[in-house]
């Protein structure tokens, strides 16, 4: 079990955290993706595999810079949504339904993340870690960004599924 102390040992936990949350995204997106149909669907999930694990990178450059490593804390709350979207995968018959149950699920994925970032970046910035906070703004506007692409989808998504 972590022991935190002072603020640099939370952000450091935070950094943990949030690698995790894109270990698990890396991990588990691809079985995500091959129960979406919708092609705009399969190609943002496509590109959040690819962005989780760059912001991966990222996250383990930020926790070497503090000379810590970026492992060894399970993102329970990414985890359970990414557990939730399996359960809708069996639960769901394959098709718009899906579709959008899966497209909310990733919503409530990007939710957390953008919170848990926000958090880093101010411990990074109360602690005069410029660059850290520089890094980690970017990656919580980029998935800030995904969110909104993914609202369009889902928008889309519900308005196909009424106009049926």
């Amino acid at each position: 079990m972590t022991d935190v102390r002072d603020g640099r040992g939370l952000l450091i936990l935070a950094i943990k955290d949030l690698a995790d949350a894109e270990a698990a995204q890396v991990e588990r997106l691809p079985r995500v993706r091959e129960h979406a149909r919708d092609p705009a669907l399969v190609q943002f999930i496509e590109r959040d595999e690819s962005r989780s694990k760059d912001q991966r990178q990222a996250l383990i450059s930020i926790a070497r810079e503090m000379s810590a490593e970026a492992e060894g804390v399970r993102n329970i709350w990414m985890r359970a949504i990414l557990d939730d979207a399996d359960n809708d995968a069996k639960t769901i018959i394959t098709g718009p339904l899906l579709d959008i149950a899966l497209a909310g699920a990733l919503r409530k994925g990007k939710q957390s993340e953008r919170v848990s970032y926000e958090t880093a970046i101010a411990l990074a910035k109360t602690l005069k870690m410029s660059s850290s906070a520089e890094a980690l703004t970017a990656i919580r506007d980029a998935e800030n960004q995904a969110d909104e692409d993914l609202s369009v989808i889902l928008t889309r998504l519900c308005g196909d599924l009424c106009s049926k």
